[in-house]
């Protein structure tokens, strides 16, 4: 709130104002609501605050000394105006959340791979909370009901994430002078996360693969690959016959298909192999699963209910398949952990400290070896019914 002062601000004042070790406001008498805010950097921003709709708004519209005090008074006027209208900033529409929000989501996330996850949670959550208010309006109070309020709902796991999307939103504008400082940095994660450690038993790796074959295609030669490949749901379901080597038995994955952005192959065992080549290919499609010829599968949480339903396995996720094969192929078969990592296409694994910095091998050879013998484990396993 705009504090009552008595004296009016000096230009000799304001080149007094040293940073502290937080910052801090001067306000000036002469106008109400105009005040200077000296960051830790030392830099110096004029800013209006004025109450709209039972709030305190905040705009800032330039900084000390390319706008002196003698400017900041006769602008302050006009800032004022605008601010009567709900806008903030001196504020064109553009500085608006919405706006900013759409820009954001265009020139900074567009090519992540979780652009869909980040738009859908910051569409449902915070563009209904500040869509309509300046970026710079925005406080660390008002971030922080917005996340209690998704906890409240019962969805502490989505605050977490919406609290994360909102941290790197604000980065973002930092970065791009939008804003001097974000409402967010110091906001901690309402809650725990629960790492996850879900491994299928070999009852339940038996059920799973039996209950894949109910499945027609292309669901069921999707999942029981991404058993015997330890690949990734995307790797697979987007795989095209390009990247498919029947002579080399391999699937290689460009960089831009894998979540570390480095390309990788995968060693096709003789059971991997024996799916693929029961995938009808039909000349002029690219993809080896597609329903319309023309796009890659989707759908995959509708499938998975009635996979559960079929295979009587519950409580799990298509990752916790990569976990099953990295767990049980050390374990029980004895495979390095080295070759488990290089496998799953890890940055960082079994290899640590100097011995990193040198060992730069792919083991292509010893993987090869290594996914055979997962693949013969998991014929043995399912073909056995006594096998436990």
């Amino acid at each position: 709130m705009p504090k009552l002062v008595q004296q009016p601000l000096t230009e000799l004042a304001i080149k007094k104002a040293k940073p502290a070790d937080r910052r801090y406001d001067l306000f000036d008498a002469s106008v109400r609501g105009l005040g200077l805010r000296v960051a830790t950097s030392g830099t110096k921003s004029w800013f209006m605050m004025r109450r709209f709709n039972g709030r305190m708004i905040r705009t800032t519209f330039g900084r000390y000394p390319e706008v002196p005090l003698a400017i900041a008074r006769l602008k302050a006027p006009d800032v004022l105006a605008d601010m009567a209208d709900g806008q903030t900033a001196g504020q064109r529409r553009t500085d608006l959340f919405s706006v900013v929000l759409d820009e954001w989501l265009k020139k900074d996330q567009a090519q992540n791979k979780s652009f869909q996850q980040v738009r859908v949670a910051m569409y449902k959550h915070a563009l209904p909370a500040f869509g309509s208010i300046a970026v710079a309006s925005i406080t660390k109070r008002d971030v922080i009901r917005l996340i209690d309020k998704i906890v409240d709902a019962g969805s502490p796991v989505a605050a977490n994430r919406v609290l994360a999307f909102t941290k790197r939103f604000f980065s973002w504008c930092k970065e791009r002078d939008i804003l001097e400082l974000s409402p967010a940095e110091a906001i901690r994660p309402p809650s725990k996360e629960k790492i996850r450690d879900r491994v299928l038993t070999m009852e339940e790796i038996k059920g799973f693969w039996a209950a894949c074959d109910q499945v027609s295609y292309p669901w069921g030669p999707i999942f029981q690959l991404l058993l015997l490949t330890g690949a990734r749901l995307r790797e697979i379901s987007e795989a095209s016959w390009h990247e498919v080597s029947i002579k080399d038995r391999t699937l290689d994955l460009p960089s831009q298909r894998t979540k570390n952005s480095r390309s990788h192959q995968i060693q096709l065992s003789d059971q991997a192999m024996s799916i693929i080549q029961t995938i009808p290919k039909i000349e002029g499609q690219g993809l080896l699963f597609t329903t319309n010829g023309k796009t890659a599968v989707s759908g995959f949480s509708k499938v998975k209910k009635r996979l559960d339903i079929i295979s009587g396995v519950s409580d799990w996720r298509y990752h916790d398949l990569r976990r099953s094969f990295a767990t049980h192929s050390t374990e029980r078969l004895g495979i390095s952990p080295v070759i488990a990592d290089k496998i799953l296409n890890h940055v960082t694994g079994q290899v640590r400290g100097v011995a990193a910095i040198y060992q730069h091998g792919e083991y292509l050879e010893e993987r090869r070896a290594a996914l055979q013998k997962w693949g013969d484990f998991i014929e043995g396993l399912v073909s056995n019914e006594d096998e436990t």
